[in-house]
């Protein structure tokens, strides 16, 4: 399905905000992801009683009883309070991640697996994973900074490789809006998706560098605070300034 028409954006639109439907079949269309009854009521109860929950109490019941919400979640998972879980069955853990007070992952995707986070990846204090038909992948010993934004819309795909560090306030994906006509608004000309995000291994992100829709990070790339990338970044090269340029290349001395 191409869902960058016009005519599937405002389709997306309308199921979100469609109200033919009971107000109880939508919040378990779009928020719990599940039409079971049963399911429905595992999930309010978790929520409930346990996202509010602070202290070691609260971690160790979470640890216990959030994993069965999830498609797959391996030993140890430390879940902070606040944390925010939607359409959870579209979410892999690995074993020993850590979601941290505040965080919101959103499952929602046209894929069976939404949100998949490999082990011991810590996700920030108030950092969101957003699906919204898309996937994100996210590999192994990766930290996701504290109030850093993660999108993958319609059928894109990001992914991050093992071993990165991904400063606070930084910004991946989302999607740019057709724009050329006048005569309609821009929301309801259709995205304009470009595949998705990868990144290599091994990379760094400064706080609040931008990654934009369809570009490559090659492995062991750093990215300065503040970048806008929007071309692809090669192999264990430093980039910078908006739009980011190659300022310097991991190993080389240039005797400054």
């Amino acid at each position: 399905m191409d869902q960058s028409t016009p005519a599937n954006t405002r389709k997306i639109q309308r199921a979100i905000t469609d109200d033919t439907e009971s107000a109880l079949k939508r919040y378990q269309r779009i928020v719990v992801g599940s039409p079971s009854r049963s399911f429905l009521l595992r999930y309010e109860l978790s929520v409930f009683f346990l996202t509010g929950m602070n202290g070691a109490a609260g971690l160790v019941l979470r640890q216990r009883l959030f994993r069965g919400l999830f498609q797959s979640c391996g030993r140890k998972p430390v879940i902070g309070p606040a944390v925010t879980l939607r359409n959870t069955r579209s979410i892999v853990l690995g074993e020993n991640i850590v979601l941290s007070d505040g965080a919101i992952l959103d499952g929602r995707s046209n894929q069976d697996v939404g949100i998949d986070l490999g082990d011991r990846t810590i996700v920030g204090q108030r950092a969101m994973l957003l699906c919204k038909g898309g996937q994100i992948r996210i590999g192994s010993d990766v930290g996701i900074g504290a109030n850093s934004g993660l999108y993958a819309v319609g059928d894109n795909v990001l992914t991050i490789g093992d071993n990165c560090l991904v400063g606070p306030y930084c910004y991946f994906g989302g999607t740019m809006y057709h724009h050329d006509r006048t005569d309609i608004p821009m929301r309801e000309q259709g995205h304009d998706l470009r595949g998705g995000i990868t990144v290599g291994d091994d990379c760094w992100f400064g706080a609040g560098a931008a990654i934009m829709d369809g570009v490559t990070v090659g492995r062991g790339a750093i990215v300065a605070s503040g970048a806008v990338v929007t071309r692809d970044v090669a192999d264990f090269t430093i980039v910078g300034g908006v739009p980011a340029k190659p300022i310097g290349r991991r190993g080389e001395d240039d005797g400054s």
